[in-house]
């Protein structure tokens, strides 16, 4: 784990240190069960199958629990009670692709006793491809 971000010297411009995940269809599985989202698109290979994507994918909540965890490693419990995002989902992901998890301050700005932070965020696949774009705001 790394430590959180000193909110003092981040800079616009900065990056966040990408978070790498691997999809399997047990991941996906794990995170149906927790929503008891039982679509068959996300856990039916064979129904799956019939469909316009060939396969099964992965829910679109997944992503955004991705880009949290991202966000909760560098700004902590500031971004579990003054947090928020927008988010468009682009492509979808399927078993077996690398997805990497990144954002990059964008803006800061002081009001008042506390400091605004807005990044734009995204998720690509292993080729490159954008999976997921938008932006976070964290109030620290």
């Amino acid at each position: 784990m790394t430590d959180r971000l000193d909110i003092e010297t981040i800079t616009v411009g900065q990056e966040l240190s990408p978070i790498n995940k691997y999809m399997t269809q047990e991941k996906i599985n794990t995170y149906i069960s927790a929503a008891e989202d039982y679509n068959p698109i996300h856990t039916d290979p064979e129904y799956a199958k019939n469909t316009a994507f060939k396969s099964t994918i992965a829910p679109g909540y997944q992503f955004i629990a991705y880009l949290s965890e991202l966000m909760a490693r560098d700004f902590g419990e500031k971004w579990i009670t003054a947090g928020g995002m927008e988010l468009r989902l682009i492509r979808p992901v399927f078993p077996k692709d690398t997805l990497s998890v990144g954002a990059k301050v964008v803006e800061k700005r002081k009001e008042g006793g506390n400091t605004f932070i807005k990044c734009d965020v995204w998720i690509k696949n292993q080729v490159g491809n954008d999976i997921v774009a938008g932006y976070t705001t964290v109030a620290c």
